[in-house]
């Protein structure tokens, strides 16, 4: 009884890994799409930045771990930066790549 037991649970097992892998949340379309914003700042700190898009959408939580600090060491409130990266897993915020002030954004097109 004990080895009718064993091999239950163990042929189990693969099946109860597929249902828990197939029933995880699936992607949104938008997760890893790559973004151009361009906006003002409204508060840096940290790896972290605010930003307010000039499309005139809601501020846009910007995430600066990707960056490096000489990108965006001179950005302070105020100024107008043009950040690229990709949306997050979660659709909350942007994982920058680049951030360039936007003076020389706009010599770089």
């Amino acid at each position: 009884m004990h080895s009718t037991r064993g091999l239950l649970i163990t042929r189990s097992l693969p099946i109860a890994f597929a249902v828990l892998v197939l029933s995880q949340p699936l992607p949104v379309d938008a997760q890893g799409q790559d973004v151009r914003l361009l906006g003002r700042v409204q508060w840096i700190a940290a790896q972290r930045m605010m930003l307010l898009p000039q499309a005139g959408a809601i501020p846009v939580n910007v995430d600066l771990n990707h960056v490096p600090l000489a990108q965006y060491a001179a950005v302070v409130q105020g100024n107008q930066v043009a950040v690229d990266g990709v949306i997050s897993n979660d659709g909350r915020r942007i994982i920058a790549t680049s951030v360039v002030l936007f003076e020389e954004a706009r010599e770089n097109r």
